[in-house]
């Protein structure tokens, strides 16, 4: 027995559970069909899907933050590579979007910061120009040799200690200790670097050994 749509009177096949003409859904009862109309005010599909579209935010939400945490262009060792490119190739605009005193700091500008880091090339020794350019890595090479991740009660020192001239530290997730070895002909040393995340962005925040 075919049905018919009780708001519009299109005649639907005899297992269809909403129109395709008006959009009305119903429950099947005994003694006939209840409809059950979509609602076209927002407020009030707000209202009686409220638990679907939470659900789907929240899902949303989850592959953003993943997909930022997980994305190996902002891991820890990406963005010490990325700092030491800085040095090979002098891009301030690369080194302010990493650096985390450049982006944080409470007590020096963006401007200070990025200033700091050219004035290591202009007070460079000589002997790092080539082809015109100043490369602060010229003939070295540097390896990773281990990534350490700080106890949670270490971070929380940590975080403390930024506080006093840094903002937002209270958004601090994690931070990454590198260790690595420069190496210059038949000469070689270990380094260090800090990194720390903010809500899932990492940011070089100090580098001793280069």
């Amino acid at each position: 027995m075919a049905k018919i749509c009780p708001k519009c009177g299109n005649q639907l096949k005899e297992k269809s559970s909403f129109c395709g003409k008006c959009g009305t859904v119903w429950k099947e009862k005994s003694g006939g069909a209840k409809k059950k109309t979509i609602p076209k005010k927002p407020a009030e599909f707000i209202k009686a899907y409220k638990k679907l579209l939470i659900g789907a935010g929240t899902l949303l939400l989850t592959v953003v933050l993943l997909l930022v945490i997980i994305n190996p262009a902002n891991s820890p060792t990406a963005v010490f590579n990325r700092y030491l490119d800085c040095l090979h190739n002098r891009n301030a605009e690369q080194f302010r979007a990493i650096s985390y005193d450049a982006n944080f700091s409470s007590t020096t500008t963006a401007d200070d910061a990025v200033g700091n880091y050219k004035a290591r090339f202009t007070n460079a020794d000589p002997s790092y120009k080539s082809n015109g350019r100043i490369d602060l890595l010229k003939d070295t090479s540097i390896r990773i040799i281990k990534s350490e991740t700080p106890k949670q009660s270490e971070i929380a020192t940590r975080r403390s200690a930024l506080a006093e001239n840094y903002r937002n530290t209270a958004r601090i997730t994690d931070i990454r200790k590198i260790t690595f070895e420069v190496k210059n002909g038949e000469t070689s040393s270990t380094g260090t670097a800090e990194l720390i995340c903010v809500t899932g962005k990492w940011y070089i925040a100090d580098v001793l050994g280069i």
